[in-house]
């Protein structure tokens, strides 16, 4: 019972947040300039070195499901009440304005709405995925030649079957880059405001940016949505906590996926809050509305 009502809260208070942050007044990302840069080239340069072909499957084994909650604000991510950091961009796709941070004893503690990053989480069986990528384009651009072909799926207690599938990419980011919808090897969330600063910093071997569709029991219930995918260092603790970026452990690798309450305005190029159609009922009969699932019994190649 105290878990039902836990999620009714958070749920409840997520869809506060991001319908709040969208309403006006927020500072632009500090990207933007960049972006405005890359979005119309025609001939971007390609990767130094060459292109990388990347293969990743998870054929068994379950999945970590992110359930809303307060995410505590790493000082050095966020800096302090006299010095912020971290504070530009739409909450939860980029920083956290500085109005809607808990302070105690002169430190930021958390974010004080609930958000897909947190402690809180579900185990669902019966994970599988797969995915082929190709990064060929090292920038943001008009067109790439980046490529991937992606599907997950996994199961709830009843059996039924939630996927995913994506295999278009985005050549260019809306508040951060994207490097044509596809990188690897480099430095993603956290500090480096490549996506939202709510995650750890972490070296990520390989990410995408693009579209993708929801599905549940064979039939498709939501989208073309945003997805994010990216294999990582690990950033669970014990307790499956999310770490700050002090207790990342560079020797383990996890996949993320991330579909978060956001679509782009194709008018004003900007994010509004949109609730993801997961299929997935909490115990209090409310629609999850986001997907944030990591998988971690991996297999991994690449190539050039």
């Amino acid at each position: 019972m105290k878990l039902m009502k836990l999620m009714v809260v958070s749920i409840i208070a997520l869809v506060a947040i991001q319908t709040s942050a969208n309403a006006g007044g927020m500072i632009p990302s500090p990207a933007m300039g960049y972006l405005e840069a890359h979005k119309g080239v025609k001939n971007p340069m390609k990767l130094l070195g060459g292109p990388i072909d990347i293969e990743i499957e998870q054929k068994s084994g379950g999945v970590f499901v992110a359930l809303p909650d307060k995410r505590k604000l790493d000082p050095n991510v966020f800096g302090t009440p006299e010095h912020p950091r971290a504070f530009g961009g739409t909450p939860g796709i980029n920083g956290v304005p500085i109005e809607a941070r808990e302070v105690e004893n002169g430190k930021y503690v958390a974010f004080k709405k609930m958000s897909p990053f947190g402690d809180r989480y579900i185990v669902l069986p019966n994970g599988k995925l797969r995915i082929k990528a190709h990064d060929e384009t090292a920038t943001d651009a008009a067109t790439t030649k980046d490529r991937v072909d992606f599907v997950a799926s996994w199961e709830d207690k009843d059996g039924n079957v939630y996927e995913v599938r994506s295999n278009m990419v985005a050549p260019h980011g809306v508040e951060y880059p994207t490097f044509g919808g596809v990188v690897t090897n480099h430095i993603l969330h956290g500090f480096t405001r490549i996506g939202t600063a709510l995650m750890p910093s972490e070296f990520t071997y390989f990410a995408f940016w693009g579209m993708g569709t929801i599905w549940k029991n064979g039939k498709k219930i939501d989208g073309p949505r945003p997805i994010h995918g990216m294999l990582t260092e690990y950033v669970r603790k014990k307790g499956y906590k999310l770490a700050f970026d002090n207790e990342v452990t560079p020797t383990r690798l996890q996949f993320h996926l991330m579909i978060p309450p956001f679509v782009v305005d194709p008018n004003t190029g900007k994010f509004v809050h949109k609730p993801v159609k997961t299929g997935f009922k909490l115990p209090n009969g409310m629609e999850l509305p986001f997907w944030h699932v990591m998988f971690e019994n991996l297999t991994v190649n690449a190539s050039r």
